[in-house]
């Protein structure tokens, strides 16, 4: 193959946590003098290499069709090199920071290795021979590469920060959340490739009275997802915003299509088989703007806080209904001119969102208990046009929801209780402004990125059927008895009505008996610690049972009425068991079995585990196995990893090599859950190494 590589300069950096967990992020500064004070310098970087082979994800795709799934054909067989690269200073009360990311994609398909691929690997002839070959599948086949098969370096974080006594203030990159994340959240969630910020300014300050204290920040900007997907190669390309130079953008793009005027029966000489036409380059991302703000008043006894923002997306839709209608209209640049993304999640189909929220947090009494109260409104107005009516836009129609959230702790001697519960009617988590259609120009890998994430009240475990927290009320409650001070039993009980399960779409929560579904979901457990924390065994059995208030027929290969819509049984495990001297041994790991009659006629079982010999404190050697068995995918992985960490930084090579980690083998596609947030992670064959320096 012809290697395609993009030049871009030494690393990246990101406190990357590897696998296991095992290896924590640390700060070396370089101290600077610097008049009467002191330069800290922290440079830290997270380099990633990696080589595809064939994660066999094209088992499922009929060899007859092979246009159906392009994406799945060419994600074998390159190589990829991805950097995070931080750099920070602290002067006084000064702070400056900046994160440089890139990418490199190398050794991915040309045109002819892609004509040798429909012919062999698809057994295609008919596609590939000589005149013949399909120059429209080529197109959607380079359309699917990783990142386009392009290269990339950029600015991804940057800001300077100020803080003195009790004010402070901060311009450029920066997180934030409002109470609990109903109302705003944006943060790094590295489990699932998250990391979103707000480019702009932020203000904030307090000031004391007496025995209370009086605290606010404003804050307003673009909103700064991660323009790289980590896990996929796709790069998220913006639409030109000042606030993002040097930024991927798109590029145009060239597809070959049937000719229609061709007779392949009696060719006209002149006529080609097929025309080629270029495609004006579009933007995947609109950059939203966010304000927002919170004000809190409080004691030792209370802290009544209120919190808004307001979410501004770019508008074209009703330039592009307009330039539509036009009677030249050319609808390749129309749509270049007013990039509009074709959305079905409310928060999309609005240009303005306004969220707001009261919360009250009581800090613990006398160490036994505490309690936190939201409650939430949304306004979602400027809805996109749907369609002109004469010279009048149509436009989506306005929604309205509220949220209740509320949680309590009580500790009494060796038992504690949380209870936490929700209630949630046409609250939605605000989605990003992203093209989630196929490429070039969509990005589908990065439209799980949100702007809030309502508490879900459930286990970080669980998955989402439908869109289960639009219309939805339930809680948890959880039980922890501690037998001895390193003996833990827990139990917990959380029951669900929802709406927006069977129906997704359920945008005005309809509260129809035939959109109901009930849940229960429990789980028991223990945890065990030894030899002064060296050695621990902790699990725990588990179940979820989702039905339908009403029967109906979920599945045409399951002829009959059904109340069944979900069922889930599991085990999960941590242990860690030390065998003597510096070594222990480590097993980690889940199995479930699964049926969701919607989607399969069959209960199927998945799971995935690790064991890992450490060698402490500097080397871990892991084997792990993942396997499935739903039908029309691989059913078994096989993967090793080893693992070293320094744990020091008196000599350059401790800092240059601070952590490494060789990993080599399969992993499934799963959607994968940290935190209540979800992702579906590719599935990987191949071998990737990781370095993280910190100086």
């Amino acid at each position: 193959m012809r290697t395609r590589l993009f030049s871009a300069h030494a690393a990246f950096i990101t406190t990357a946590a590897l696998a296991l967990g095992l290896v924590q992020s640390r700060a070396y500064a370089i101290e600077v003098p610097l008049g009467d004070d002191t330069l800290a310098l922290d440079v830290n970087n997270t380099t990633e290499l990696g080589y595809h082979f064939n994660n066999r994800n094209d088992t499922a795709v009929d060899p007859n069709n092979p246009t159906l799934a392009p994406a799945q054909h060419v994600d074998d067989d390159y190589a990829e090199w991805f950097d995070r690269l931080y750099l920070r200073a602290h002067y006084r009360k000064l702070s400056l920071g900046l994160r440089l990311d890139s990418a490199v994609f190398i050794d991915t398909p040309t045109r002819a290795d892609v004509q040798t691929l429909v012919r062999d690997k698809l057994g295609r002839d008919d596609l590939a021979l000589e005149n013949r070959f399909n120059e429209e599948l080529h197109s959607r086949y380079g359309a699917a590469l990783p990142g386009g098969a392009r290269g990339v370096i950029y600015p991804a974080k940057l800001w300077v920060g100020f803080k003195h006594k009790s004010f402070e203030a901060t311009a450029g990159d920066f997180y934030e959340q409002l109470g609990r994340g109903l109302v705003f959240s944006v943060r790094k969630v590295d489990e699932v490739g998250l990391d979103t910020t707000v480019r702009g300014l932020k203000l904030g300050g307090s000031h004391k009275l007496g025995d209370y204290r009086l605290a606010a920040s404003v804050f307003g900007g673009q909103l700064n997802p991660t323009r790289i997907d980590f896990s996929t190669g796709r790069l998220l390309n913006g639409s030109g915003s000042p606030l993002f130079l040097g930024f991927p953008s798109a590029t145009p793009i060239a597809l070959w299509v049937p000719n229609p005027g061709y007779d392949a029966a009696a060719p006209v000489p002149g006529v080609p088989e097929f025309l080629r036409i270029e495609k004006r380059k579009k933007p995947s991302y609109l950059e939203d703007g966010v304000v927002g703000g919170s004000v809190s008043f409080g004691s030792r006894a209370f802290d009544l806080g209120l919190h808004a923002a307001v979410l501004l997306r770019q508008s074209n839709s009703e330039g592009l209904a307009r330039c539509g209608v036009r009677p030249d209209a050319d609808v390749d640049a129309c749509e270049a001119e007013f990039p509009t993304f074709g959305q079905v999640e409310a928060t999309r189909l609005h240009d303005q969102i306004r969220n707001f929220s009261a919360s009250l947090r009581v800090p613990p009494i006398a160490q036994t208990v505490d309690g936190y109260l939201e409650v939430a409104g949304q306004q979602q107005t400027d809805g996109r046009v749907v369609v002109l009516e004469g010279d009048a836009p149509l436009r989506e129609k306005e929604l309205f929801g509220y949220a209740v959230y509320a949680n309590v702790n009580v500790t009494a001697g060796a038992v504690a209780a949380t209870l936490e519960g929700k209630h949630y009617r046409s609250f939605f988590a605000l989605g990003a402004n992203i093209d989630a259609g196929a490429p070039p120009f969509g990005a589908p890998e990065l439209n799980l990125v949100t702007y809030s994430r309502p508490p879900n009240a459930e286990s970080i475990y669980t998955e989402p059927l439908g869109t289960p927290d639009l219309c939805n009320t339930g809680g948890r409650g959880r039980l922890d008895f501690t037998v001895a001070p390193e003996k833990k039993v827990f139990a917990w009980l959380g029951r669900y009505l929802s709406y927006s399960e069977i129906d997704a779409t359920n945008n005005e929560c309809n509260t129809d008996d035939e959109l109901r579904t009930d849940t229960w979901d429990s789980a028991a457990g223990l945890e065990l610690s030894l030899q002064r924390g060296a050695t621990h065994y902790g699990g725990w059995l588990g179940a979820r049972f989702v039905d339908r208030a009403v029967s109906a027929v979920q599945n045409s290969e399951i002829p009959v009425d059904s109340s069944v819509f979900y069922r889930e049984g599991y085990v999960r495990y941590d242990i860690t068991q030390k065998l003597g001297g510096p070594f222990s041994l480590g097993v980690l790991g889940y199995h479930r079995r699964r049926y969701e009659p919607t989607q399969f006629a069959e209960a199927w079982n998945e799971g995935e585990n690790l064991v890992a010999l450490n060698f402490n404190p500097h080397w871990s050697f892991v084997f792990g196995t993942e396997y499935q068995t739903r039908p029309g995918f691989p059913t078994s992985y096989f993967n090793g990893a080893v693992q070293y960490r320094s744990q020091a930084s008196a000599k350059w090579h401790q800092k240059v090599f601070d952590a490494v980690r060789l990993f080599v083998g399969q992993r499934r596609a799963a959607l994968r859950c940290v935190g209540g947030v979800c992702r579906v992670f590719p599935a990987f064959e191949g071998a990737r190494l990781e370095l993280v320096s910190e100086f």
